[in-house]
C-alpha cells in the first residue's frame, strides 16, 4: 500500500462518522497486537490548550533523553503531524504499512455484528500506536480527541499522569450542555491511583472533577494564577517583564521565554510544567535544565504564531481559536502584542461552532473582516456574515479562505496585523509561501 492509497482508505472511514465507544477499538488493538501496552504515556484532555500542552510536556520529555511519542489531532497542514517520534512526522511508508496491517483487521470487525466499523479516528489511533511500539517509544504524550471517557486514546493502561487543561462550552451535542457535564467527560480519563494534573479554574466543573478523582483515589493537583493563589494549590504562574514564572514544589523557573506565543500560553506552559514535575516521582528523571528548555523550546504551528512577511511587508497572525474561550484567548493575546492596534480579520468556521459566540470577544479588535468557508465541515458564509453585522462590525465574503487572505493583506498597512482564525480547518488553507513560513518560523 502507498502513502495515497493508505491516505484514501483513511478518508473513507469519515463516512462512520464519530462512534465513541471503546469496545470495538479494544478489539481492534487485540488482534492488531496490543501496540498500546508498549510504551508509557502521559494522558491530555481538555476543551482548550491541549494541543500546547502536549507539546510542551513532549519537548521537555525530548530534552531529558527520552524517545518520545507525539499524538495529536487533527492536523494543521500535513496529516503526519498527527504522529511524530523525537518531533519528526511519521514517514510516509510508516503510515503506509501501519494502515495495511490494520485495514483486514477493521474489515474483519466490519463484518462482525458485535463490533461494527472502525471509524477514522481509530484507525489513526491504532496507526500512531502501532508506530510508536516499532520505534521504541519510552513515553507517549496522547492528546484526547473529543471527551476522554469514551475516546480512542483513552484504551491505553494506566499512565504517568492525566492532565484536564481547561472546561468550556465546546461540542456540547455530544459532551453535555454544562461545564458540569463536559467535565465529568474529560474526567473520564482519570485511573485509579494516577496522579491528575488540571489548570481548570470554574467551581462547577473543578468539584466534577474533584469527585471523580475522589473516587478512583487519583490525587488531583491544581495550577493556577499566583495572584489567585489558594493555600491546596500545587503550582502557581505569573509573567512580568522578565517572561513567564513558573512555581512548583521546591523548583521555580523564573522569566522562562516561550517560544509559543500568547499570554494563554502560560498556563498551558504550567500545566505542562505541573505534569512534567510529577513525573519526576513516577520514574522519570527529568532535570531543571531540560525542564526549562523543554518549555522555552516547545513549538506547535497556529497557536497565536506571528509571521513577518515581506515584499511587501506585512504582519500576518495565525490563530486557531474556535469557541468563545479561545476568541477571548486571542483577544487577550491581540491586546498584550500589539496594543492600541485594530487588525484585519479572516474568519472561517466549522459548521459545529457558533459565530455569535465567537466574534463578541474579538469585537474591539476588528477593523474589518472578511469570511469565507473552509473546504470540509463548512459553517455558511451567510451566518458568519449575520453575525459580523449584529456586532455593526464592516464584513464582506469571499469565496475562498486564500482569496479572502489576500485582500486582507492588500488593504492592510505596514504595522497592521492581519488575523486568520476561527478554525484549525481554515488556519490549514494557509496557502504557498506562507505555509513553509508557518513550518519553519
Amino acid at each position: 500500500m502507498t502513502y495515497p492509497e493508505a491516505l484514501e482508505y483513511t478518508a473513507s472511514l469519515l463516512k462512520f462518522g464519530v462512534r465513541l465507544g471503546l469496545e470495538r477499538f479494544r478489539e481492534l488493538l487485540r488482534r492488531a497486537g496490543d501496540p498500546h501496552t508498549a510504551f508509557r504515556a502521559v494522558h491530555v484532555a481538555g476543551t482548550n490548550g491541549k494541543g500546547s500542552t502536549t507539546a510542551f510536556i513532549a519537548s521537555a520529555l525530548r530534552e531529558a533523553g527520552y524517545r518520545t511519542g507525539h499524538y495529536l489531532s487533527p492536523h494543521l497542514f500535513d496529516f503526519r503531524e498527527r504522529i511524530q517520534v523525537d518531533g519528526a512526522l511519521i514517514p510516509p511508508e510508516a503510515f503506509a504499512r501501519q494502515v495495511e496491517r490494520l485495514r483486514p483487521v477493521a474489515e474483519e470487525l466490519a463484518r462482525d455484528e458485535r463490533y461494527g466499523p472502525t471509524t477514522e479516528f481509530e484507525l489513526i489511533t491504532a496507526a500512531a500506536f502501532g508506530h510508536f511500539a516499532e520505534e521504541g517509544v519510552e513515553v507517549a504524550v496522547l492528546e484526547v480527541g473529543l471527551g476522554g471517557r469514551l475516546d480512542a486514546t483513552n484504551v491505553i493502561p494506566p499512565p504517568l499522569a492525566a492532565v484536564i487543561t481547561s472546561i468550556g462550552l465546546d461540542h456540547q451535542e455530544v459532551l453535555g450542555h454544562s461545564l458540569r457535564q463536559i467535565a465529568l467527560e474529560k474526567a473520564g480519563i482519570l485511573k485509579p491511583g494516577v496522579p491528575v494534573v488540571t489548570g481548570v479554574m470554574q467551581e462547577e466543573a473543578l468539584e466534577a472533577i474533584r469527585e471523580v478523582a475522589r473516587e478512583r483515589g487519583c490525587p488531583l493537583h491544581r495550577v493556577e494564577p499566583a495572584a489567585l493563589r489558594r493555600a491546596d494549590g500545587y503550582a502557581y504562574y505569573a509573567s512580568d517583564a522578565r517572561g513567564l514564572s513558573v512555581w512548583l514544589p521546591q523548583t521555580p523557573l523564573i522569566g522562562l521565554q516561550l517560544a509559543l506565543r500568547g499570554t494563554f500560553q502560560h498556563a498551558n506552559a504550567a500545566v505542562a510544567a505541573a505534569t512534567l514535575n510529577l513525573l519526576r516521582g513516577r520514574g522519570l528523571e527529568v532535570s531543571d535544565e531540560a525542564l526549562r528548555r523543554g518549555l522555552e523550546k516547545a513549538r506547535l504551528p497556529g497557536r497565536f504564531q506571528i509571521l513577518w512577511l515581506h515584499n511587501p511587508p506585512r504582519t500576518l497572525v495565525l490563530d486557531v481559536a474556535h469557541n468563545q474561550d479561545g476568541a477571548h484567548a486571542l483577544a487577550e493575546a491581540l491586546e498584550h502584542a500589539f496594543s492600541g492596534r485594530k487588525a484585519l480579520f479572516v474568519v472561517g468556521m466549522k459548521s459545529n461552532h457558533d459565530p455569535a459566540e465567537f466574534l463578541p470577544p474579538l469585537r474591539e479588535h476588528v477593523e474589518r473582516l472578511w469570511v469565507s468557508e473552509p473546504r470540509t465541515s463548512p459553517r455558511p458564509v451567510e451566518e458568519l456574515l449575520e453575525a459580523a453585522r449584529r456586532l455593526h462590525l464592516r464584513a464582506e465574503a469571499a469565496p475562498s479562505i486564500p482569496e479572502a487572505l489576500e485582500r486582507a493583506l492588500e488593504h492592510a498597512s505596514p504595522d497592521q496585523p492581519v488575523v486568520l482564525t476561527g478554525s484549525l480547518l481554515t488556519v490549514g488553507e494557509l496557502p504557498e509561501p506562507y505555509r513553509s513560513q508557518a513550518l519553519g518560523g
